[in-house]
């Protein structure tokens, strides 16, 4: 019927009508089908890596009563990527990353059916934890460099920004599921049942990644020895000034920024008084900050000023952990957590995204190895904060690390020019 006053009928309404919402939909990143189980497989993983988090701070406090060793725990279960994150990124570029992140699910599901039955066999046992946290490490760290770069091949330099933040997405998202299941499983039924729980997420996690098909927009080229990958690896961080400089801010703020989460054990179960779960809960609350800052970076941020942008989060950052120090009550804590795990998960987009441009195509394996390396410093901070949360107090302790951190972002900012131009 003909339109008697001529006017066009009003659309209906659709989620791809709002402007956040319709400029991230409208994203490439978003149509490849093999970037959609990529990005499953990675919620279902980080689902496992997330609970195991909870499940080992909150027993190794519960044994020991301490935030040093809890420190040490998480120090133990990030050293690897110190070790081996050059190692990492050099395999990622060296085989097929679908096979490789493949197998390495494999490996997870098998170690964390294991430790269940060990720790049900042996309960509260310190070295059990340790070395299931060394195990799992080792096991973990070396998908970071090839599910990263495996993204940036599906979606496109064009596009490593969104693509990176809707897998870092993904990431917080199982992280969330991950720590709160953690957190009531063991709360409710036992650590041995909440890992069983984790090792299924990471059956799951694997059948996703079985259905991978494509390589992406990564060239075949002829292998060459490991011993040759390697050499090409050094010879990139002593020539490529950009990427050497942002090695050495990431493992900074790793050191005095990320380190926080040894501290979460203590504020749960003494300042606070809510136990595992609220520990999970605390967890859970950081996922959801990523969460936000993955949604906001995937649609707002582009390929112009992510050097700047990455300078202010540094010292954001470094404000949220004086904010958390002084939080005395649970809500507020949450909501604090949230935007320090915001800021935490958008540095690390930040610079994954600046790494992996700063390299040719055929070293982009490796520069998230450079990366991982990078993240690898960790262990000094957990060990240095849980050091100082028992000798100070743990309000002691975050104001420290905040305070260096702020300090961090503006000596970077006046002697380091060049990065606010990447």
């Amino acid at each position: 019927m003909p339109n008697p006053d001529n006017k066009r009928p009003t659309p209906a309404f659709t989620l791809s009508r709002l402007p956040f919402v319709g400029h991230l939909f409208s994203n490439p990143a978003l149509r490849d089908r093999d970037f959609h189980k990529l990005c499953v497989g990675t919620t279902f993983n980080n689902m496992g890596m997330s609970g195991e988090t909870v499940i080992m701070g909150i027993l190794v406090f519960q044994i020991t009563q301490s935030s040093t060793w809890v420190g040490i725990a998480i120090a133990l279960y990030n050293v690897p990527m110190l070790i081996f994150g050059l190692a990492s990124g050099v395999i990622a570029d060296w085989m097929d990353r679908r096979t490789l992140l493949r197998r390495i699910e494999l490996a997870t599901v098998a170690s964390s059916l294991i430790f269940a039955a060990l720790i049900l066999t042996v309960p509260d046992t310190l070295w059990l934890v340790i070395l299931y946290a060394v195990i799992s490490g080792c096991i973990r760290d070396s998908a970071y460099a090839a599910r990263m770069s495996y993204a940036y091949d599906l979606v496109g330099g064009a596009n490593v920004i969104a693509g990176l933040s809707l897998l870092n997405l993904a990431s917080r998202t199982g992280q969330l599921i991950g720590a709160l299941v953690a957190g009531t499983m063991v709360h409710r039924h036992g650590a041995p049942a909440a890992i069983g729980v984790l090792a299924v997420a990471h059956a799951i996690g694997y059948l996703f990644l079985l259905g991978l098909r494509s390589a992406g927009s990564v060239k075949a080229e002829e292998r060459v020895p490991m011993t040759q990958n390697l050499r090409e690896c050094f010879h990139e961080i002593l020539s490529n000034k950009a990427l050497l400089m942002l090695m050495i801010i990431t493992a900074m703020v790793e050191v005095f920024g990320f380190s926080f989460s040894t501290t979460l054990p203590e504020l749960a179960s003494k300042r606070f008084g809510t136990g595992a779960e609220g520990l999970g809960q605390m967890h859970a609350t950081r996922a959801l900050g990523g969460i936000i800052a993955a949604l906001a970076l995937a649609t707002f941020v582009g390929a112009r000023g992510r050097g700047s942008i990455y300078l202010c989060v540094i010292c954001a950052f470094g404000s949220s952990l004086i904010l958390l120090s002084a939080a005395d009550q649970f809500i507020f804590a949450l909501g604090v957590l949230a935007l320090v795990a915001a800021l935490a998960s958008a540095s690390d987009v930040l610079t994954q995204s600046m790494m992996q441009l700063s390299v040719p195509d055929a070293l982009r394996g490796r520069a998230m190895g450079f990366w991982v390396f990078s993240i690898g410093w960790a262990p000094i901070g957990h060990l240095e904060i849980g050091f100082l949360s028992d000798a100070l107090g743990v309000e002691t302790a975050l104001l420290i690390h905040g305070s260096v951190l702020i300090a961090i972002g503006l000596i970077a900012a006046i002697m380091v020019p060049r990065l606010r131009k990447l």
